[in-house]
């Protein structure tokens, strides 16, 4: 009788784990049918990885990172031209030295191993930006290049490099007004806490105060380069911090879920991206059995601080594990760490209109 009871729990147990597993299952592999859609939520499929994507200025392109394999190495850059969806890998060239700003860079990376993970833009004139992107493949540093958008797409040229500390890997990047740049550091070494620091031209790294949270990770800056942005993935929270060196309190909200990337909207309002699932399950998911993790936007007032969930959905066999938004004309664009697609949702889909403020906010600034 113990035999029997002993392998009805087996079996149980068995049913129980493989309900779980097909429940989570599959992981945006970029498959079925809404990779076939050209309108209503659909998915721009056969990207790897697109887990950072920003507009470049006005201009018909869309650039998104590519994180590589899962030991980072062939990664690189899309551009994607928003009329019709079209995409393409963009090949940097690498072949020009670093330029003097970057003096302690030792050379560019090698294009096989490099790997785009969050990335940033400063615009310059005549449709010229500079592009910051955060890199795992053989370094970890920030990679720098010059970018040229003409009818044909974007054009890339490596700059020069700021190779993070050592034992630090970075997660986002953002320009600062002064010509410097900040990053998010998950996790210090030997500790639990994560950073942002804080890199200027002719000057090292600096610990910027008041951002050592559980997983530091998204990052803005304000407008007017006085206050940074930061995601705290592991406590699902968005916090404000002064970078002017003033007193004014730091301010916080809960977003119910853990917020990978933010990203602005037009009307200036923040759009966090993230996880509904716990910790465990992105992990086991994202890294390991590659099933499925949900995706959840929401829309942070930068006046109120309060948030309110523009969007939410499970994975499906085409996307799984959306981590940044942006907005393009009458769309929302979703990236993915794990996914071969982008996810594309109308504006006319999410819950609340993105234009405005947000109204009966599901969590409250503390």
């Amino acid at each position: 009788m113990r035999v029997v009871a002993r392998g009805l729990l087996a079996l149980l147990v068995f049913a129980a784990a493989f309900a779980l597993y097909w429940t989570l299952w599959p992981a945006g592999r970029g498959a079925g049918r809404e990779c076939e859609l050209k309108s209503g939520v659909h998915a721009l499929c056969g990207l790897n990885k697109p887990e950072d994507l920003l507009r470049l200025g006005d201009s018909d392109w869309v650039v998104t990172g590519n994180m590589g394999n899962d030991d980072w190495a062939e990664g690189g850059f899309y551009a994607i031209r928003i009329g019709d969806e079209a995409f393409r890998a963009i090949t940097p060239d690498f072949s020009r030295p670093a330029e003097p700003t970057y003096g302690d860079c030792p050379g560019a990376p090698e294009p096989k191993l490099f790997s785009a993970h969050g990335v940033a833009l400063r615009a310059r004139a005549n449709d010229e930006h500079t592009l910051y992107a955060v890199n795992h493949g053989g370094r970890e540093s920030i990679e720098v290049f010059d970018v040229r958008v003409s009818a044909e797409g974007p054009a890339l040229t490596w700059t020069g490099c700021i190779v993070l500390p050592a034992e630090h890997a970075a997660n986002s990047v953002a320009p600062l007004p002064d010509g410097g740049i900040v990053v998010t550091i998950p996790q210090l070494p030997s500790v639990s806490e994560g950073v942002v620091l804080r890199w200027g031209p002719g000057g090292g790294w600096t610990e910027v105060p008041g951002t050592r949270f559980q997983g530091d990770n998204g990052l803005l800056v304000s407008p007017d380069g006085t206050r940074l942005y930061v995601n705290e993935y592991h406590n699902n929270r968005v916090h404000e911090v002064s970078l002017a060196g003033t007193v004014t309190p730091p301010r916080s909200v809960d977003l119910g879920f853990h917020p990978d990337n933010i990203r602005f909207a037009p009307d200036g309002s923040i759009l966090a991206t993230g996880h509904p699932h716990s910790i465990a399950v992105v992990a086991l998911c994202g890294f390991v059995v590659r099933c499925g993790i949900g995706t959840e936007v929401a829309r942070v007032d930068p006046a109120t601080f309060q948030a309110a969930t523009l969007f939410k959905r499970g994975a499906n066999e085409t996307f799984s594990g959306g981590t940044s938004a942006v907005v393009i004309g009458d769309e929302l664009w979703i990236g993915s760490f794990v996914s071969r697609a982008l996810l594309i949702v109308p504006l006319s889909e999410l819950r609340q209109p993105l234009g405005a403020p947000a109204a009966s906010p599901t969590h409250e600034l503390e």
